[in-house]
């Protein structure tokens, strides 16, 4: 019987053993993939403010201040592609419920980016389209497309408001789920505004291709920060998996050894018997 539960222990060590290599894989290349993200996060809000404010200076001498006319939003949910990042993925998808059941009918389309919001919103008749696989390090062509194929959406639906919904990144252990509310568009207060301007072209064009550039750079920053939030979540579940692991293994190696001892006692207290009943 100690046998067999020694054995039983040493399969579990071995196979938590295995676990815990893959858990520290899954850690390290999230930690490499994250270099390559974090430091480009500030450039793309940096990037992202700037048009804003741009924006906001511009629509101050337009009348012309909405792309489409109409009622109702498209909704935009970002997600990562891959799970093992711990609530990431489920507390955004939380949100983009908690807005569906706020806005009942004002919501006319998703799009979704991330397999992860494909696979939560596939079977509802608002989901127009989806961008799975799409991208490993987010970028700005990637972003126009997919503002391309939102725009088509906008137009047929004649919706005129568009609301992201992505996580967050405040830092490393904490992803944010939130909504920004992209269009239509909410200028800013800036001292600038109050000062006079001439623009060339007519700020009319020239406010409608602004918007179009800053709404491209709202996808991208959303793209990004869910990026580098996902692998910062990814690398703190699997460190986290990795050190229960470990504990995991201490403790059944103390099992083990425990049984080991125990089985070792029994033997010997087998032969000592043994040789008190051949003295008899």
């Amino acid at each position: 019987m100690s046998k067999g539960k020694l054995r039983a222990i040493k399969e579990r060590i071995e196979s938590t053993e295995s676990t815990m290599q893959i858990t520290r894989a899954m850690e390290m290349v999230a930690r490499a993939k994250i270099k390559k993200v974090e430091k480009s996060l500030a450039f793309v809000r940096e990037y992202e403010a700037a048009l804003r404010k741009n924006l906001s200076i511009v629509s101050a001498s337009t009348d012309e201040t909405e792309l489409f006319s109409g009622e109702g939003d498209v909704l935009i949910v970002v997600t990562a592609d891959m799970g093992l990042c711990g609530a990431f993925n489920s507390e955004v998808l939380r949100l983009a419920d908690d807005t569906l059941k706020k806005e009942k009918d004002g919501i006319k389309a998703i799009v979704t980016i991330g397999n992860k919001a494909e696979q939560h919103f596939k079977g509802s008749a608002l989901h127009f389209d989806s961008f799975t696989r799409f991208y490993d390090i987010p970028d700005a062509d990637e972003a126009a497309m997919i503002w391309n194929r939102v725009f088509e959406i906008m137009r047929k639906k004649s919706a005129s408001g568009l609301k992201i919904v992505y996580s967050r990144f405040k830092n490393p252990i904490i992803q944010l789920p939130v909504l920004y509310e992209v269009l239509p568009f909410e200028a800013d207060e800036i001292p600038e505004i109050k000062e006079v301007y001439d623009f060339e072209p007519k700020s009319d064009n020239l406010y409608k291709e602004l918007l179009e550039s800053w709404v491209t750079s709202a996808i991208l920053l959303a793209t990004y920060e869910t990026k580098v939030g996902e692998l910062f979540a990814r690398q703190n579940a699997m460190k986290n998996a990795t050190e229960n692991a470990q504990k995991m293994i201490e403790q059944l190696t103390l099992i083990r050894n425990k049984v080991r001892q125990a089985t070792i006692t029994q033997e010997i207290i087998e032969v000592v018997n043994g040789a008190e009943a051949l003295k008899g």
